[in-house]
């Protein structure tokens, strides 16, 4: 009996009926995916204001820390704390406890507060100017440094008596000797750094190492003043801008010269630092951490330094330790709808308890938006079959994980601008004039600091080139796909295979093509990322063309010159 031949099967598409609702399920998980994304306030280069909230909570701010310094009687660094904390209530019935406490002891508006050897010497200077409260101003008349001079040359103090050893030193190179015409600055330098000293202000660590430069300046003269006269450069710069109580705060909040030296660039090339300055170095456990960050971030750590100190002290504790500037929204942000932004309140006690596991959660949901948005395109374009091949599952699955990467790369660079912000580094200026005046090793920090910058970037573009190739590699495997689909004879698939040759070496072409880029944007200075990361292209480029040419390319042509389809 002739048996009727069977039909051949095609490929079962479900109606619009089915790809409407499943799309539709796709966008809303794409779309809470996403949300869920946004509401978590984490970010790999930056830290968001609303962290900081959540870490300032129980902690003093800065109108409880003003109020603290003029319990203490101390106005000269209450009133830096409320300048910086403008507009917070109490701030102005503060300043009015601050003006009494002037009016009350006017020696304050040159001491800034109770300093017993200071203000001793106030008692008696004459030509005392109202318009003028800073250290080394009231120090350059002449009969006041006599005068304060025959008081420190009483001093049983006989480090003291070292320090005033140094008023007798030539060869300086930024200051005129004390003995000459011009030798004022110098001087009242010298004078007040003596003062610190018989007052007990220079901490431990600076106090040796001040010592050591000042007997090797004293033994070896002028070949040895250099490290000396970086010292009473950072004394004089931060003495000609503060009064006496925040001269000694910030020196006593320095445990090196280095970290001195700092403070007084700072002041140096913008004043109006010095309430950030006193405000940071009064709540910072370690002027070292403080020091590191401004270095590395610039004027956005300034920026950042300066909003964290204004919500509190834990704030500014847990900038520090989350180590990135503070997070500038793109200018979209501000379009969203409400609830999007406000939602972010939720997490934030999260983000800044959980800081590493907020990041992944990020990563995370923004993965999954990918991933439905890559299921929309799936179902509306592919549709579904009855049964797909392994080798298809397999593409299925990692093209889902590449819309997914891709989806998180860019939503990613949308919401956090800095992530590509590969700017050359803007400290570049300080330290060449740093290198000038300091030793090698005190330049370390900032060395480590800016390699881990780079480092950052390395990373990003590392992870650029390999999504890059992992996208040619992917492509390369649809086209085997195709060809091992198609029903013709394995020859004419082999001369498939042969016109595709080209096609399967794209990785190496893209792969150089990413290294010789990259090479040209370095050397143009617009990308501030390693070498290793510019041939890491064409390493990647080397390596997946040989995985596709050795794990996929060459069993199939095998298959094929044996007959097997």
């Amino acid at each position: 009996m002739a048996t009727t031949p069977a039909k051949p099967s095609r490929p079962y598409h479900q109606s619009i009926w089915y790809k409407i609702p499943m799309a539709g399920l796709h966008l809303i998980l794409a779309t809470a995916a996403l949300w869920l994304g946004m509401s978590i306030p984490s970010y790999f280069r930056s830290v968001s204001p609303l962290v900081l909230e959540a870490a300032a909570a129980g902690t003093p701010d800065l109108v409880q820390q003003a109020t603290d310094q003029l319990q203490s009687g101390r106005p000269g660094l209450a009133q830096p704390l409320l300048q910086l904390a403008a507009n917070q209530p109490g701030t102005s019935t503060l300043q009015l406890q601050a003006e009494a406490l002037f009016e009350a002891n006017p020696n304050y508006k040159w001491s800034g507060g109770p300093a017993p050897f200071y203000e001793q010497f106030l008692q008696q200077a004459a030509f005392l100017r109202e318009d003028e409260t800073s250290v080394i101003p009231t120090l350059l008349p002449g009969e006041h440094r006599r005068q304060l001079l025959g008081f420190l040359e009483q001093s049983p103090n006989r480090n003291v008596g070292l320090i005033l050893q140094t008023r007798e030193l030539d060869g300086w190179t930024r200051f005129y000797p004390v003995n000459s015409t011009s030798g004022q600055p110098l001087d009242a330098t010298i004078l007040t750094t003596a003062l610190l000293e018989q007052s007990g202000a220079l901490p431990e660590d600076l106090r040796q190492r001040l010592f050591s430069i000042i007997e090797t300046a004293l033994d070896r003269g002028p070949e040895a003043i250099a490290p000396l006269e970086s010292f009473y450069i950072s004394i004089l710069t931060i003495g000609r801008r503060a009064d006496w109580i925040q001269l000694q705060t910030l020196v006593q909040a320095s445990r090196t010269p280095e970290q001195l030296l700092f403070a007084a660039q700072s002041l140096q090339e913008n004043p109006e630092r010095l309430p950030v300055l006193l405000a940071a170095s009064l709540n910072a456990e370690s002027n070292l951490a403080l020091t590191g960050y401004l270095h590395r971030h610039g004027k956005r750590g300034w920026e950042g330094v300066a909003s964290a100190l204004q919500m509190g002290r834990g704030a500014f504790e847990s900038l520090l330790a989350f180590d990135k500037p503070l997070y500038l929204p793109p200018g979209f942000w501000s379009r969203l709808p409400a609830e999007v932004r406000d939602s972010q309140n939720t997490f934030k006690t999260f983000a800044e308890s959980f800081p590493v596991l907020g990041i992944v959660a990020r990563v995370l949901a923004f993965g999954l938006c990918g991933f439905f948005l890559v299921g929309i395109l799936r179902v509306i374009i592919l549709g579904r079959r009855q049964r797909a091949s392994h080798d298809r599952r397999v593409l299925i699955n990692i093209d889902s994980l590449v819309g997914a990467v891709l989806v998180t790369l860019l939503v990613w660079v949308l919401i956090e601008p800095g992530l590509m912000d590969f700017r050359p580094n803007e400290l570049g200026s300080l330290q060449i004039k740093l290198a000038q005046i300091l030793p090698e090793d005190s330049l370390s920090t900032t060395e480590n600091a800016v390699s881990k910058m780079i480092d950052q970037v390395t990373i990003l573009v590392l992870l650029l080139f390999f999504i890059a190739q992992l996208l040619v590699f992917i492509f390369g495997l649809l086209k085997i796909t195709e060809i091992r689909r198609q029903k013709v004879a394995p020859e004419v698939k082999l001369h498939l295979l042969d016109n595709e040759e080209v096609l399967f070496e794209l990785g190496l072409y893209v792969g150089l093509g990413g290294t010789v880029g990259s090479l040209i944007l370095v050397v143009l200075n617009v990308v501030d990322a390693s070498l290793m990361a510019a041939y890491a292209s064409t390493l990647f480029g080397i390596i997946f063309v040989a995985i596709l040419k050795v794990g996929f390319l060459r069993p199939f042509r095998r298959n094929l010159i044996l007959g097997k389809n």
